[in-house]
């Protein structure tokens, strides 16, 4: 088995690093708040899009009569 584990035990020194710094520095919460606002604008883009979505098949269905009242024949 092939072992790439470069160190032979787990320990803080290593837990905490990462490219843009250990846990709690400037790079982590600039990578956290980055990620949040993209989150919200997929998520609002999102809305936005299903919204179009509806109101053009909203408009098919009005267009088609599918969504006028039968009449009652009286």
């Amino acid at each position: 088995m092939f072992d790439a584990f470069p160190y032979d035990a787990w320990s803080e020194e290593i837990a905490e690093f990462w490219t843009f710094g250990g846990a709690g520095s400037t790079g982590t919460w600039i990578l956290t708040a980055l990620g949040f606002a993209v989150m919200l604008v997929a998520f609002v883009w999102f809305v936005i899009m299903e919204n179009g979505k509806l109101e053009r098949q909203a408009h098919a269905l009005r267009a088609s009569g599918a969504l006028d009242r039968p009449s009652s024949g009286t």
